[in-house]
């Protein structure tokens, strides 16, 4: 028989039937087995998992569905020792069963960090370097000496403390600066609609001291933005470096501060070259209208 002869054949066209019939057998079982082994197309909504402990997670919906993995942990003084701070993926991601949750969790204490040497920097200088180690400025002290804002001690507490010395992420550090030749003044920088944080840092740029701080309607760190100052920073007024300011705030969710903004502009009450309305501090907190 020639093979024209036996490929045409009711054999073979038999056999053939029934092979490519298994195969299309196992490969349809083979995509039940892993459509039922991955749950394919059976998403779920990520929730949010901040601001929990490990142990309500297993309480929690979805929790005995999913596997959470505790890759991180760093201190945070706002938020309560034990909770979750971060989750990768975010809230709201969608995700299958078995999916693999990566946790960052708030430690009890701070890490440590080795105090960096400021003597002889430049206060601009000191501060980006003390944001580096995770450090922060508490106040600066000015004493007569002619190099004008160079560090001549760095104080943590009533001590000084020695560079390489051992201490905890987030510590205020005090510094004492040189003011120069007599009494040096500084304009006060515009802050309205800042945010606290970008406030403050504009104080410490400009050689100036953080003083009470008054929440007007509310203390909502997110929200909070600087809606006076004491004395006011609206007057083109000059102070001794090292002066204490006082900051006012209010929350953008009660107040139009864009509209504030643009009525000091109106009374041509800021002054554009030493005010920082282009600076990055506050660029990044209110878009002007």
């Amino acid at each position: 028989m020639s093979l024209r002869q036996f490929l045409i054949s009711k054999t073979f066209l038999k056999h053939l039937g029934i092979a490519i019939l298994l195969v299309f057998l196992v490969l349809l079982l083979t995509m039940q087995v892993l459509k039922v082994y991955t749950n394919h197309g059976e998403e779920y909504t990520l929730p949010d998992y901040q601001g929990l402990t490990i142990d309500e997670l297993d309480e929690y919906k979805l929790g005995s569905e999913l596997e959470f993995v505790v890759n991180d942990s760093v201190y945070n003084e706002t938020k309560k020792p034990g909770t979750i701070l971060e989750q990768n993926p975010l809230p709201n991601s969608k995700v299958k069963q078995g999916r693999k949750i990566y946790l960052t969790i708030v430690t009890e204490t701070p890490e440590k960090v080795k105090m960096p040497n400021l003597i002889d920097l430049s206060l601009r200088q000191s501060i980006s370097l003390l944001e580096t180690y995770g450090l922060r400025i508490n106040k600066l002290k000015y004493i007569q000496e002619i190099a004008k804002n160079a560090v001549l001690k760095q104080m943590h507490g009533d001590t000084v403390i020695e560079p390489g010395e051992k201490i905890y992420k987030g510590a205020k550090i005090d510094l004492i600066l040189g003011k120069g030749r007599g009494d040096q003044m500084v304009q006060i920088p515009f802050m309205i609609g800042m945010k606290q944080k970008s406030a403050v840092d504009v104080l410490h740029h400009n050689s100036l001291n953080v003083g009470q701080q008054f929440f007007l309607d509310s203390q909502d760190t997110t929200h909070l933005r600087v809606y006076s100052t004491e004395p006011a920073c609206t007057q083109n007024k000059s102070v001794k470096m090292g002066t204490y300011i006082d900051l006012y705030y209010r929350s953008d969710k009660n107040f139009d501060f864009a509209e504030l903004i643009n009525s000091f502009k109106q009374q041509d009450t800021i002054q554009e070259d030493t005010t920082l309305i282009n600076d990055e501090f506050f660029e990044e907190d209110i878009e002007l209208e």
